[in-house]
């Protein structure tokens, strides 16, 4: 019974690591992970199965002495599917101005 209750509690301790992990994706040549540039996603993968970009306008407040002002900038988001078959899942990832911003599964390949 102490032998179940030490596992269940090194079980327990080690769930936050898991549910914190960055979303990684297994490429033919090599990991990608949030953060790598656009230019090792295609060395690592090679080219994706469909490409979306877009440029998205965004707004920050930001404060100048006793002032609120709005600053405007413009940030180019590539999203890129990858296909690597019907037994793996297709992987959505998310580029902004050149870097991996998010990795997400999505259904199975075809």
């Amino acid at each position: 019974m102490r032998f179940l209750g030490a596992i269940t509690l090194s079980f327990l301790l080690a769930l936050p690591a898991w549910a914190t992990e960055n979303p990684t994706m297994i490429c033919p040549k090599g990991i990608v992970s949030d953060g790598d540039y656009q230019v090792e996603v295609l060395a690592k993968c090679g080219e994706p199965a469909a490409k979306i970009r877009r440029e998205e306008k965004r707004f920050e407040k930001v404060r100048d002495g006793g002032r609120e002002k709005t600053l405007a900038s413009t940030v180019t988001v590539d999203e890129w599917t990858f296909n690597f078959g019907p037994q793996e899942f297709l992987q959505l990832v998310v580029i902004e101005d050149g870097r991996v911003k998010r990795i997400e599964s999505l259904g199975y390949g075809y």
